[in-house]
């Protein structure tokens, strides 16, 4: 890589997945069961601050941002522009949102974080990372790579956030939950988003941006 060049993307992601699973294995090593850094403090806060609105808005996030919701969510994408014959972009979303949806999974089990006690919504499975705000992440930082526009951009920055901070807001996770979540959807997006464009440009036998040589 050229001296000034940025990374390539998938490196890029390839390190925010190492870093989601380093602070993983850290939080498993010294005490799953107890919060990090600024995670009890966020916590008291937002368990100190109740507002009918909040609460109607934050559960209707818990449901919109669930897996069955998102699942058909990013179906209608995929189809959508498979539709449009922008089949590239249709790939990287689904394999994206798949990707990412199954490490978190995975993750989650190897971590073994128990939630915070006194979640006000039912919430299955562990607690890091928060598997919502991965999947927001995962999804919109795949429609900014695909579509590099101001109106996906301010999807992601709105999405991401309100999803993790529902969560926190319902008590079912930490604040290291939900950093970890959009670190590991975003950069999910990041690695498939370069591993498709490297195989279809390969397929069809164009060259790859990230393989082209760096002139300048």
């Amino acid at each position: 890589m050229a001296r000034g060049s940025r990374p390539p993307a998938g490196f890029v992601g390839g390190l925010g997945v190492a870093v989601v699973l380093v602070v993983g294995l850290i939080i498993s090593s010294v005490g799953r069961d107890l919060p990090v850094g600024f995670d009890q403090g966020w916590h008291d806060f937002l368990a100190s601050y109740r507002s009918a609105a909040a609460d109607s808005v934050a559960r209707l996030l818990n449901v919109a941002g669930g897996t069955l919701a998102m699942t058909v969510v990013t179906a209608v994408i995929a189809v959508g522009l498979a539709i449009r014959r922008n089949f590239r972009a249709a790939i990287s979303v689904a394999l994206t949102v798949a990707a990412a949806s199954g490490l978190s999974s995975l993750i989650k089990i190897g971590v073994s974080r128990p939630r915070p006690p006194d979640g006000i919504v039912a919430a299955a499975s562990n607690s890091f990372p928060s598997g919502h705000t991965t999947t927001a992440a995962a999804l919109t930082i795949a429609l900014v790579i695909a579509f590099p526009r101001v109106w996906a951009g301010v999807l992601a920055a709105v999405w991401i956030p309100l999803m993790g901070l529902s969560r926190n807001y319902l008590l079912v996770h930490w604040l290291s939950d939900v950093v970890a979540g959009a670190l590991l959807g975003a950069s999910v997006a990041l690695v498939v988003s370069a591993i498709v464009r490297v195989a279809t440009a390969r397929i069809l036998k164009e060259p790859s941006p990230d393989s082209a040589p760096i002139t300048g």
